[in-house]
């Protein structure tokens, strides 16, 4: 019974030892078949060709932006691929590359800087008008606000006294029979050279008649 016993335990010890090899070796075998594919995009065309068949791969370019023909490889650049990196696919495994010419892509990055560059200055013009339009309201408002306090003050201020009328002169063409007349007139005295005045009037004879 025990040599029987025995004899079971080291046969499934021996069956065990084999199964184990075989699952190694199918891993071995399946390791050798399979690779893990690298990220190529943004690679110019030449050197993402000699990542992926340097790991037994095959690769198939298209231009997917204007269909042209790929001569000179370095000239072009991989833009998307399948399968993506990091797959597990065969050896002999063909990987397909979508590419764009640096042509292509000098051109779109220009396209880009200057439409940046366009709305930045956009952005600075409205800006500056914002500021402008707001420096000429305030300028605006401290101009009322200041004509406003002048008219306060203005109003503050007494009225000025009314001038004090002329006397009225004599009429030019003035006579008068005597000193009674003139002063009646309210003309006396009469001045040497002033209308009405006459050396008749003037007793004294010093320029100035009906002066008493």
């Amino acid at each position: 019974m025990k040599k029987t016993l025995i004899l079971v335990v080291l046969t499934g010890l021996m069956l065990t030892g084999c199964s184990g090899k075989q699952a190694t070796a199918s891993a071995e075998a399946v390791a050798e078949v399979s690779v893990t594919v690298p990220n190529v995009t943004s690679l110019t065309l030449d050197k993402a060709t000699d990542q992926l068949e340097d790991l037994g791969l095959k690769v198939e370019a298209v231009d997917t932006v204007d269909g042209k023909s790929i001569i000179i490889e370095k000239n072009w650049q991989v833009t998307s691929q399948d399968p993506t990196g990091g797959a597990q696919v065969a050896k002999d495994s063909t990987v397909h590359l979508g590419v764009k010419s640096l042509e292509k892509v000098a051109a779109e990055k220009a396209a880009a800087e200057k439409a940046a560059a366009d709305k930045a200055a956009a952005e600075a013009a409205a800006a500056a008008k914002v500021a402008a339009d707001k420096a000429a309201a305030d300028q605006a408002a401290a101009q009322k606000a200041a004509a406003e306090q002048a008219a306060v003050q203005q109003a503050a201020k007494p009225a000025p006294a009314p001038a004090p009328a002329p006397a009225a002169p004599a009429p030019a063409a003035a006579y008068f029979g005597s000193c009674a007349e003139a002063k009646a007139a309210g003309a006396a005295p009469l001045y040497s050279g002033q209308a009405g005045y006459r050396a008749a009037l003037d007793r004294d004879k010093d320029g100035v008649a009906c002066e008493s």
